[in-house]
């Protein structure tokens, strides 16, 4: 049964930045894009570099290793990117200052 959990606080996460955080055992990237907050599997599908290490291009993130690209809103990946399945999503929501992810 999943559940919200504090990953962090929007303090701690300034726009157009992204961190890498473990919640339950998961490695998740969680990316500030403008103000929104999202969160993926942090591990790339492609050959397990961490996102958190690549570029964040708007709501976009590209692997430091192969260049794989990922939509930090859904965790897709895009055309070009024809290694793996994608990133797995996590829902997020703010509770004053506090950023809680669902897993």
């Amino acid at each position: 049964m999943s559940e919200f959990v504090k990953a962090g606080t929007i303090d701690e996460l300034p726009k157009g930045k992204k961190t890498k955080v473990e919640v339950k055992g998961k490695e998740i990237m969680l990316s500030n894009v403008d103000g929104k907050f999202f969160a993926i599997d942090n591990i790339c599908s492609h050959e397990e570099c961490g996102l958190d290490e690549g570029d964040l291009d708007g709501y976009t993130i590209i692997c430091s290793c192969h260049g794989a690209k990922y939509d930090v809103r859904t965790g897709d990946g895009f055309k070009e990117t024809p290694w793996g399945p994608g990133q797995d999503s996590y829902k997020v929501k703010i509770e004053g200052k506090d950023i809680l992810i669902e897993v």
